[in-house]
């Protein structure tokens, strides 16, 4: 995975083309992705995924959001993982 801020386009069997861009938040404590991708219906979506540890790097907590172009929400999903 490249940090770095640049578009780098990918193509996968169940997702079709996508291009994404991964980057620090603008404070460093935040590894934001952030995806443009095209639905099997030709609507444009964007997918941001945010990672961020706490508990002094013991907890990663990961937060997606899905929001389609003419959709009227998001859909979001939250992740946690804890070390033992």
């Amino acid at each position: 995975m490249r940090i770095d801020n640049k578009p780098e386009t990918k193509e996968e069997s169940r997702t079709g083309r996508y291009t994404i861009r991964t980057f620090w938040s603008a404070h460093g404590t935040q590894l934001i992705s952030a995806v443009s991708l095209r639905t099997k219906d030709s609507r444009d979506g964007q997918f941001t995924i945010v990672r961020e540890l706490a508990d002094g790097g013991k907890t990663l907590s990961l937060t997606g959001t899905l929001k389609i172009t003419g959709e009227p929400g998001t859909w979001t999903v939250r992740r946690v993982w804890r070390k033992r």
